[in-house]
Formats: C-alpha cells, structure tokens, sequence
C-alpha cells in the first residue's frame, strides 16, 4: 500500500493523538488509532492491527519510563501481569486469525461501555479515586486473570489492553488510578511485543476486506509511519498523567471507553 506525502502527514498526527491518549490513560493507543485510520482510509482491520500492535510497544515503554520513579508501578503485580498478558496476546492473536472476530468484538464493547458507565455515575456522585495506601499487596492470582484479559484482547483486537486492564484494576484490585495507568503501561509491553510479532509473522495467510493480500512489510512500514509520533505522544501523556486532575482523567478515560466500547459493539454486531 502507497502512502502520499500528505497521508504520512495524517498518519503521523493520528498516532500522535492516540500516543497521548494512551500514554495520559494507560491505554496503547490503537484504541484510537485503529478507529482513525479505519475512518480516513478504509476498513483494513488486520493490517491497522498488525502495525498498532508495534506502535503500541514504543507508546508504553515511554509512558512506563515516565512513570518511573514516580512510585506508581505496582512492583508486586506487574510481573505477574506482564506474564499472563504476553501469554494470552499470542492466544489473542492466534484466535484472531483462525475466527470472526465479530462477537468477542461486541462482547469486550459491552464491558468497556459498562465501565465507562460505572465511571460516569462515580464521578456524577463525585465519589473520590482510591486513596493510594502506602502499602498493600494486591492478590497475584487476580492480578494474573487481569493481565490475561487484557492480554488477550491485545493480540484478538490490535489493542494496547490497557482499556481493559485499567478498568479491571481500578474496580477489582483497588488501584487509584495513576498506579493502575502506570501498572498497565509496563504490562502492556509483553503484551504488544508478543502480539505484534505473531501478528506480523502470520500476516501474511490473510487478506484485506477487499481480497487483496497482506504482507508483513506493509505492515512495518504502516508501523514505521506511527511508531515516532506514537511514542512522543506516549512521552507527553505520561507526564500530563501528574499534572492533569485526577477527576479530568477519569471523565477523559471513561469518554474513551464509551467511544471504543460503542464502536467494539457496532462493529460487533455489524
């Protein structure tokens, strides 16, 4: 696939948006990137996937180094999550590949909505993020469910897996919501690096909507394109993390996950 000079352009201030938005909520950023490139250039799910999936990698490795010596990454569950999200990417992947995505789609887009409407109705009754204790273990066995969760949907849906793991960690292990943007930044490295070379190697068994085949080169090259302005996006919505409002983060998180979640389930059911 040709890109114009004024496409690379687009393409570079679409990863840009979504770095920010992934690095500022935890999320990869393709939960962005995908429905935008989808909107400018036509649906071609599994190559915006295969080439998020690499985005992905350099927008949570600058966020998790921002986050860095904030104190913010849970160091008692992120290895194990990190564990269980690159196993069940290449799950997610393999799974992807082999079956319509279709139900899973609408099923993960029923979740987010539930969680940005949980998050909506909190923030209406003006209940307060969870204090950040000085310490206290989360459970490992559910930190390790989590990042398979989010793992999976990573490789299933081209995602970072954030949008599924913040959530997860704010209403079941109790995290605030910095330490659980934080844990699944790092988290969701394994994840896309995991994903984003099985996508990438397998790529080339499949096909566009319009029957063309893909191959992993123009993936790449897509990656190429995203990876830069992705990762200075990554780099400033982490640090926008310790400067913004927790309250503003949390209505910009749950507007994100009310629009992924929409279009997970549209896309789902149509």
């Amino acid at each position: 696939m040709a890109w114009t000079g004024s496409d690379m352009v687009l393409i570079a201030a679409i990863a840009l948006v979504g770095g920010s938005l992934g690095g500022l909520l935890g999320l990869g950023g393709s939960v962005f990137i995908i429905p935008a490139l989808t909107l400018c250039f036509g649906p071609n799910q599994h190559l915006y996937q295969a080439s998020a999936l690499v985005a992905n990698i350099f927008v949570a490795a600058a966020a998790s180094m921002r986050h860095r010596g904030r104190g913010t990454i849970r160091r008692d569950i992120v290895p194990m999550m990190a564990l269980s999200a690159g196993s069940a990417a290449l799950l997610g992947v393999l799974v992807s590949n082999a079956i319509p995505a279709k139900p899973l789609m609408a099923l993960f887009g029923v979740f987010l909505c539930y969680c940005a409407l949980a998050e909506f109705i909190s923030l209406a009754r003006r209940k307060p993020d969870q204090q950040e204790p000085e310490h206290r273990d989360s459970p490992r066995s559910l930190s390790a469910v989590i990042g398979a969760v989010g793992g999976f949907a990573s490789g299933l849906l081209g995602i970072g897996g954030g949008a599924i793991m913040v959530p997860l960690l704010r209403n079941y292990a109790k995290l605030p919501l910095r330490q659980a943007v934080a844990s699944s930044a790092v988290a969701m490295i394994a994840a896309c690096v995991i994903g984003a070379i099985a996508k990438n190697a397998s790529i080339g068994s499949l096909q566009s909507v319009s029957g063309e085949p893909l191959s992993a080169k123009s993936s790449l090259v897509l990656a190429a394109l995203l990876a830069p302005a992705a990762m200075l996006g990554g780099n400033i919505g982490a640090t926008l993390v310790y400067r913004f409002p927790v309250n503003l983060t949390r209505a910009l998180l749950a507007l994100l996950l009310a629009f992924a979640g929409t279009r997970m389930v549209l896309s789902g059911l149509g």
